[in-house]
């Protein structure tokens, strides 16, 4: 039977986040992209979360990569859709 806790409801709205955040990523459009990459910073609280309760925290070893990775691709869509716009 399903409980409503908050490890599954961290669950949920990580996979849920995923999805919409790969959905996006997989867009033409630079803005689009942005919002991928922004979306894929939120999903990293409840991927937090998720991490340190089953004690996996080891994995949040990656974290300051992964990370930078994000915010150099939002970096990167900002200002191609800026270029676009002009």
């Amino acid at each position: 039977m399903f409980e409503l806790s908050i490890f599954n409801f961290a669950q949920i709205s990580n996979e849920i986040l995923a999805l919409i955040g790969t959905l996006f990523l997989t867009s033409v459009r630079a803005k689009t992209r942005m919002y991928g990459f922004m979306i894929f910073l939120v999903c990293n609280v409840p991927t937090v979360y998720l991490l340190i309760v089953s004690e996996l925290w080891w994995i949040l070893a990656t974290l300051p990569i992964w990370l930078f990775l994000s915010i150099r691709g939002v970096i990167n869509n900002y200002r191609e859709s800026i270029l676009i716009q002009v």
